[in-house]
């Protein structure tokens, strides 16, 4: 496979530059925590409200955002989400009260919803049909490489240039993202005569499969994030290594996760068997978290490593959400919107659950419960898609 397959390489490159901007964005602000805190005088409470009030704008505009996309086009869905992240991002480096910056992270993340369901959407249209399983998982590719700039490239920029600087040099890239999607991406075949109906929008949000998929990516949603969430942290803590080389293993997931999305979504475009590689992938999953509470540093490379690869399974849910009979043309972007939006919760219970667990019983008990519940969660994907 090479881009020699692709229908149109600048609205692809346009698209893939946005999404590896957006995710920069996403996770710069946990790289640049510290640098905020010390001019707000904050704690760590401060970032859990930042990231609540994002995670508030990315999960409750999803659907909205697949609605506008199914009666604007998914570009114009796409151009405005972009901007409208961007330029939170871009007037977060002029905040000078918390609060200001609660409120534009809170805007970050709804311009983030309104962009991802169309983004999959455009980029699958990029590919021939039998190859855009390849192009969405290049797509959640840049997803992965944004997340390790933002982590480690803006931590560097913001040491050497000061924090605001660095968001309005991300908050700048991002509205430039906007802009190249404007010129390269060709514009939607509106239906002139198309009207959202409330029983369209009820049949699609209420059908099983698409409910399925959902509970599913929310089952993976819940076990990835204990390890990137806690991962480092756990090294630090409980086996003493330094800081570094606790960052280096935790980083092995994101990069993982840049080859694996890719590679599942070319076998996705084989197989057409969503069920199968979802579960295959969940079990592994579940393994990987089990598997660190042996407690040493084989252990947790290891558990990097094969939870980068589950990653995957996002590609898979979106493209099996897009693909399914619910989705007509016009409701695509809706539909991969719809199962993303319950996975976002995952955000904010799972870390939560893990900590109470880990003062409690300890890290090697949390690792294994975080396991189990992840496999009953997964499992979903076994009941049946039709009543």
């Amino acid at each position: 496979m090479t881009l020699k397959r692709l229908v149109d390489r600048g609205a692809y490159t346009s698209l893939f530059f946005s999404r590896t901007i957006y995710a920069v964005n996403w996770y710069n602000i946990a790289a640049l925590f510290a640098f905020i805190a010390y001019d707000f005088n904050l704690n760590v409470s401060g970032l859990g409200v930042a990231t609540a009030g994002f995670y508030v704008g990315v999960g409750l505009f999803q659907v909205p955002g697949g609605v506008m996309a199914a009666k604007y086009g998914a570009r114009n869905t796409a151009i405005i989400g972009v901007v409208i992240a961007s330029i939170g991002a871009l007037l977060t480096a002029f905040t000078s009260q918390f609060y200001q910056l609660v409120l534009l992270r809170f805007f970050v993340g709804v311009g983030m919803a309104l962009f991802f369901g169309p983004g999959v959407t455009l980029v699958a249209r990029t590919f021939r049909r039998e190859s855009q399983g390849f192009g969405v998982g290049t797509f959640q590719s840049a997803f992965y490489v944004g997340g390790a700039l933002g982590l480690f490239a803006w931590s560097v920029l913001a040491d050497l240039a000061g924090w605001r600087s660095s968001l309005a040099i991300s908050g700048g890239l991002g509205v430039l993202g906007g802009l190249l999607i404007f010129l390269n991406v060709p514009r939607d075949q509106l239906t002139s005569n198309f009207v959202i109906r409330m029983a369209d929008l009820r049949k699609l949000l209420s059908n099983r499969w698409l409910v399925l998929l959902s509970l599913e990516l929310f089952g993976f949603g819940s076990g990835t994030i204990l390890i990137s969430t806690f991962m480092v942290y756990y090294l630090e803590q409980s086996l003493k290594l330094s800081p570094t080389l606790a960052g280096i293993i935790g980083s092995l997931a994101p990069l993982c996760g840049i080859a694996a999305s890719p590679v599942f979504g070319m076998l996705y475009d084989k197989t057409r068997n969503a069920r199968l590689l979802l579960f295959f992938l969940g079990v592994a999953l579940a393994i990987a978290i089990a598997v660190v509470a042996v407690g040493d540093v084989f252990s947790a490379i290891a558990s990097a490593l094969v939870a980068g690869l589950c990653s995957a399974s996002f590609t898979i849910g979106y493209l099996a959400a897009r693909q399914s009979n619910a989705a007509s043309a016009e409701y695509e972007s809706l539909a991969v919107s719809w199962v993303n939006t319950i996975q976002m919760l995952a955000g904010f219970w799972s870390p939560v659950m893990f900590s109470l667990l880990v003062i409690s019983f300890g890290y090697a008990f949390s690792w294994l419960v975080g396991a189990a519940y992840t496999f009953l969660l997964i499992s979903v994907i076994l009941l049946p898609a039709h009543h």
